[in-house]
């Protein structure tokens, strides 16, 4: 069944009911995109999306979504996975190869890859950070001067998921603990200051939970536990960990109950419902939860909560999503938020 994908955020408004939602098929439908093959995934950029088809890679800006959408062209046929960054892109082919896109001119360099035993499964990428995680659990980091080349990190345990957000990395070992290192200036990483760490240093407040996602935003962190439990962490300025915010002044809550900085996880309940997936954006925060609902909280200029109610609220609300849309993925990154799904099966009579 094809894929169907609802987006909110930088570039288009979105109204979502039974009758009338958004889908990316429907998005680019005046544009030379819409009668290529099947979508296969769509990564989300600063200022572009990146589309992978049954045959090619596409890339269209989202500040112009009424315009042409350009292939990048000499690219194999072979790719299988699609990492957008602010810069640069990355592309990897089925048989290993990794290649480096510029998100200007969409010229592109093949990243020196590893052996066969260390091939790179997944790239992720934000402003200042660039983490390539081998299929074996390793980690490295991806400098880009003259040409692009891998840099070993050094990790205590193999290594399951990586998330970036602008100044900080976490990453999510092979039996459920959280690391974290890079800046710490709003609590991002979890260690109960705001200090940096150079090394991948254990998030202690977490351990002894088993840990099965981690996200994380501009300065902001999630992790979802075994048990269900949602924690975040870090700045909340804009409400994006779900705690009371200094933004918000018509609540008039009490200065103590106020959050700016965030140092250790703390549990966000959703309504008693349960988290599956959860993705930071630059200043908001999405979940996907076991019943398939959709919750979002922090920053709203450009609509990526769903809805125009308000231009940031501290509280996760839920937004409806179609009857007819079975969400599967989400993605939240910058400013927009994507929810990859099918649609329904009519019942037969």
């Amino acid at each position: 069944m094809d894929k169907v994908y609802i987006y909110f955020g930088l570039g288009e408004s979105v109204k979502l009911n039974d009758h009338d939602f958004q889908i990316l098929d429907l998005l680019f439908s005046k544009t030379n995109f819409y009668s290529n093959p099947k979508v296969e995934n769509v990564c989300l950029g600063l200022f572009n999306v990146l589309f992978r088809t049954e045959t090619s890679v596409y890339s269209t800006w989202l500040l112009k979504l009424k315009g042409k959408c350009l292939k990048v062209k000499a690219i194999p046929r072979d790719v299988e996975n699609i990492s957008c960054g602010m810069l640069h892109s990355y592309l990897i082919s089925k048989c290993g190869k990794c290649y480096v896109l510029s998100n200007r001119d969409f010229s592109f360099t093949i990243l020196n890859t590893l052996s066969d035993r260390n091939r790179i499964k997944s790239i992720v990428t934000e402003d200042l950070q660039n983490i390539a995680l081998t299929e074996d659990g390793k980690v490295f980091n991806i400098e880009i001067n003259e040409r692009a080349f891998l840099k070993p990190l050094m990790m205590p345990m193999p290594i399951k998921e990586v998330a970036c957000g602008k100044e900080h990395v976490l990453l999510l070992s092979n039996v459920g603990t959280i690391l974290s290192y890079g800046s710490g200036s709003r609590g991002q990483l979890g260690h109960g200051c705001i200090k940096n760490q150079e090394n991948p240093t254990l998030i202690e407040a977490l351990e002894g939970l088993e840990i099965k996602a981690i996200s994380a935003g501009g300065w902001h962190s999630a992790a979802i536990s075994s048990c269900g439990d949602l924690y975040m962490w870090g700045w909340n300025e804009s409400g994006q960990l779900g705690l009371p915010c200094n933004e918000l002044q018509h609540d008039k809550r009490p200065l103590e109950e106020i959050e700016t900085i965030c140092c250790l996880p703390k549990i966000i309940e959703l309504d008693n419902e349960i988290p599956k997936e959860v993705g930071c954006g630059s200043r908001h925060t999405a979940v996907l939860t076991e019943n398939n609902h959709l919750w979002t909280w922090g920053w709203n200029d450009y609509g990526q909560l769903g809805h125009k109610k308000y231009r940031l609220t501290d509280k996760p609300e839920q937004i409806p999503l179609p009857d007819s849309f079975d969400p599967v993925k989400l993605q939240a990154k910058y400013w927009s938020t994507l929810i990859t799904g099918r649609k329904k099966e009519c019942p037969k009579m």
